[in-house]
């Protein structure tokens, strides 16, 4: 991130604007729940311990969550015992299939349930810690979409920088006709180096119709 794209994102945080964005997110995602119920389904990339999850399955829709640290599954597997139309795997979803190390911040230890929400499959992250990793299943995003053949309401995006790859590769594909809303957090503050392509593609889906998609997730 260049000084000028940096002193941008400042402003645009100091100014209230990102807050502004990031409740303007959270009332567009509630309006989209609002709509869900038997018979859609939704997907939650970074379900960390589960409350977007429960608030999606509340619906009555059913609910795909892809949550690669064990200590989160744990709680996530926890808090949606008994949700039947609730799916969760132990895995990453990423821009391609294989396994990978997952990096926990250095201070993991102290508070478990706090730091887990930073865990990333990006080494190049600010907030993790190289020697601090672990091998995940990850999976490809996209072949799994084209292996559901059903239409998705909603998908959420929290996975820590790997968003990009994700999204540039989904919105590559025509499966991505099939998706209605995506809510993606970015992480360009984590990791100035994706700046640059996070730019790209909120430019590439600004006015899209289908799928739409809301960069202002937090």
């Amino acid at each position: 991130m260049n000084l000028r794209a940096a002193l941008r994102y400042r402003w645009y945080s100091w100014s209230g604007q990102k807050a502004a964005a990031q409740k303007a997110a959270q009332d567009a995602f509630d309006a989209v729940c609002a709509r869900l119920g038997p018979g859609d389904l939704a997907v939650d990339l970074g379900a960390n311990q589960g409350l977007f999850t429960q608030k999606l399955a509340a619906t009555g829709a059913d609910v795909v969550a892809f949550e690669p640290d064990p200590h989160a599954f744990e709680a996530l597997t926890a808090r949606m015992a008994g949700q039947a139309q609730v799916d969760c795997r132990n895995a990453a979803a990423a821009a391609q299939a294989g396994v990978m190390t997952l990096y926990r911040t250095a201070h993991f230890d102290r508070n478990p349930d706090r730091h887990s929400t930073s865990s990333s499959l990006l080494a190049e992250n600010r907030n993790v810690d190289k020697a601090n990793g672990f091998d995940v299943e990850v999976v490809d995003f996209v072949d799994f979409l084209v292996s559901l053949d059903r239409d998705v309401a909603l998908i959420k995006v929290d996975i820590e920088g790997a968003e990009v790859d994700l999204m540039e590769a989904l919105l590559d594909h025509p499966v991505a006709s099939r998706v209605g809303h995506i809510f993606v957090e970015t992480h360009e503050r984590a990791n100035p180096s994706l700046a640059v392509r996070t730019s790209a593609l909120k430019a590439r889906t600004a006015g899209q119709g289908q799928p739409a998609v809301n960069w202002d997730w937090h």
